[in-house]
């Protein structure tokens, strides 16, 4: 019977990735958590109200509402735009680490490398007849998840100053607060 590893047992590598990994989602909950900060901050000061109204919301829908209501308000156009930008080009990656299956890490050329199969299922056809598999499997070096883990921090960074800017700016009639 297979047991689970005691964390004695593991080797510096796992742990190492197993702590980025970590990290990595910790910070991608932080990101998300931020995208309905964002959003609150356009509609009200209430902050129980606000995570009442888009905490049922995923990411995608929460960064459409920005979008559109910021047509009305044009507040920092260009800054939005870009810090949306950033969290969507990061998106496909969280799914695939937040859902992936990975297997145990291995060394290779100085780094480790973690195999990383997407658990949902796909129709595929192939000439000798239709079947169904997982997700294509990949291969994810640690020096990139770590990279992973600084661009998240750059956009964290990011909106936490955004949502100050627009807490202490009355969009109503477009001067700042203070």
């Amino acid at each position: 019977m297979d047991m689970a590893k005691r964390y004695k047992e593991y080797d510096e590598a796992e742990k190492e990735f197993y702590f980025y990994i970590g990290l990595l989602s910790a910070k991608y909950a932080r990101m998300e958590l931020l995208v309905r900060r964002m959003l609150g901050a356009f509609i009200s000061d209430d902050d129980v109200l606000n995570a009442y109204l888009f905490e049922k919301n995923g990411i995608s829908a929460n960064i459409e509402l920005i979008k559109t209501i910021n047509i009305r308000h044009n507040y920092e156009p260009e800054i939005l735009k870009g810090i949306l930008s950033e969290i969507n080009n990061i998106k496909a990656e969280r799914n695939s680490f937040i859902h992936g299956i990975w297997n145990a890490p291995h060394k290779k050329d100085n780094d480790v490398f973690i195999n990383c199969i997407n658990p949902k299922m796909k129709f595929v056809q192939e000439p000798d007849g239709r079947r169904w598999s997982f997700g294509d499997p990949k291969t994810v070096r640690l020096t990139f998840i770590k990279k992973l883990v600084s661009r998240v921090d750059d956009i964290i960074l990011s909106q936490e100053a955004f949502v100050e800017r627009l807490k202490n700016f009355d969009l109503e009639y477009g001067i700042s607060k203070e």
